[in-house]
Order: C-alpha cells, then structure tokens, then sequence
C-alpha cells in the first residue's frame, strides 16, 4: 500500500477516537456522523467534535443524539485559539483510544474507511486514504480540481508524501512524539505533520480502500479563494522545510501552468462552460497563491 517500510512492531488499534475539527458545522455535520455509525469496524469508536467555534447549541444538538453500542460521541471546547490545526489537537487529546483518525464536518466517509484504516495502521505508524471527488459534488464541480491519486499519496514540494487532514490516521504515541499539530501551518497542517512524523522516522501508509467523499467548495469565487489560500501555505512550507529537501517544481512546469490559462482563458470562445471556468480558476488561484507566497516567505515557489 505504500512505499514505505511497514514498522513490524503494529498491531490492528483495539479502539478508535474519530476526530472532528468543527466550526459552525450545521447541518452537514449529522451527515458525517451518520456514516460514523455505519462503519464496518467492529471496534469501539468514539467521536470527538472538537469544536473552534465554542457553540452551546452545538454541543446541545450533539448530547445524547448519537450514541450506539459502539460509537460514542462527545462534544469538546477548542475555541480558545482559531484554526483548524489547534482544533485537532484538542479533539486528539480529548480522547482516549491509541489510534486516532481524522476526517471533516462537511465530508462523507464511506463504510469501510475505518475497517481499512486500521488495517494498514497494523504496518504503519501514520496513514492517509483516497479521496472520492465524485459523490458529493455535482458533475461540473468535481472536475473544478484535481485530487491525490487513487495508486499513491500526493507528494508535496518535490519533498516528501503526506496525507489529506480529512483522511487521517496517527497512532497516539507518535501523535504525542511529534507534539501534535503545529497551530502556526494553516493552511498546510497536514502536510506539516506528515513531514515532521517521517522525518523523526515514523512510517506513513496508504490505504485506497480508506475512502473518503471529499465536498468542494460550490461556487467559483470560493474555489478560486481557496486555490490562494491553499498554494501561499504550501510556499510556506516550502520555505520551511527548504533545509531538509523540499524545493519548487521545475520552471517548465510553472511556464506550461501559464501557458494553459492563456490559451484556456474563460474570455475565449469555447471556454465558456461553468466545468471549465471553476477549472480555470483554481488553476489561475494556484498560480495566484504561489506568488503571493514566494513574496510573503522570501522563497521562489513557482
């Protein structure tokens, strides 16, 4: 499932602590927590929410609603700093299995995601899963991006692999070695604590059948704030991590991502469908964001 040597000293986690970053989470939310309760593992799982927002009619709605024979949920305060990083943290501190698994508010896990996760979690000590782009996204959104492989994770600044914070999983003891999320990497939280866990050592694994259905932002506005956003981080990253590898793509690459959105430019005839023009944008706000990072951090990252 990976490239990675396994770590020969797992075993399959006894128990899960599900955690969920949360901020004004309504009503997606009860649909994530309905897949929660239909999950394939047959061990105890409990559901932390962590909640950034601090809301009492959310941790009122939670109390009571969700509770099975295996699955318990619990509503946690993580409103003393904003960001999903710190949330994270919070929830997985909350909880009390030794294995902990993430997903978001606004996604679906598919039934066998936890049944997969924690098997691969018996040969390695962090694991990342696929991202379905198709189920919860109308036809022309779910080709706005492009999402990790269905064969690999992504790799990230020519550097090192990593997992999507929506789907993953991190053994308790190596979440307590690396000390957690870094609060200070948003966005690019996930790929920073992928990157700290192996190059301490830790192993990360890959599971295709740990599936997750990824929701995209619906507008165009948003997907394009979002490419920005997301792009600055990983210059960031990059800059941080310039030391221990991690490096920009080659120059032909930056030049042909221009090129493309010259001869793809929604002003020209042709170009004019709503797939094509949410497409556009997040390839123009990728470009956008890698500017405006390599000036904000002091790193080319084009």
């Amino acid at each position: 499932m990976s490239e990675q040597a396994p770590s020969p000293h797992r075993r399959v986690p006894g128990g899960v602590t599900v955690v969920i970053a949360a901020y004004d989470p309504l009503p997606e939310l009860d649909e994530q927590l309905s897949a929660l309760t239909d999950q394939t593992y047959r061990g105890p799982i409990e559901v932390i929410v962590s909640d950034n927002g601090g809301s009492a009619a959310l941790r009122d709605h939670l109390a009571g609603n969700w509770a099975t024979d295996r699955l318990t949920v619990r509503w946690v305060d993580s409103s003393q700093r904003r960001g999903t990083a710190y949330a994270r943290t919070v929830g997985a501190r909350a909880g009390t299995h030794e294995f902990i698994a993430y997903t978001d508010q606004d996604d679906r896990v598919h039934p066998g995601w936890l049944a997969a996760m924690t098997e691969t979690a018996a040969q390695y000590d962090l694991v990342g899963g696929k991202l379905d782009q198709q189920t919860l996204n109308a036809p022309d959104v779910a080709r706005w991006r492009d999402v990790s492989s269905v064969d690999a994770l992504p790799v990230c600044a020519r550097f090192l692999p990593f997992a999507s914070g929506c789907n993953f999983g991190i053994w308790r003891e190596v979440f307590e070695d690396i000390d957690g999320w870094d609060a200070d990497f948003v966005p690019g939280e996930d790929i920073d604590i992928c990157w700290r866990a192996q190059l301490r050592g830790h192993t990360l694994g890959y599971n295709p059948d740990a599936v997750v259905a990824y929701r995209f932002r619906s507008t165009i506005a948003d997907t394009y704030r979002q490419a920005v956003f997301y792009q600055d981080g990983e210059a960031r990253l990059a800059q941080h991590y310039r030391a221990q590898g991690a490096r920009r793509r080659p120059l032909l690459h930056a030049a042909v991502h221009v090129i493309w959105l010259l001869l793809r430019c929604p002003l020209f005839p042709g170009n004019w469908s709503r797939a094509h023009r949410g497409k556009w944008a997040f390839h123009a706000g990728m470009l956008v964001g890698r500017v405006r990072g390599s000036l904000k951090y002091r790193v080319f990252y084009l």
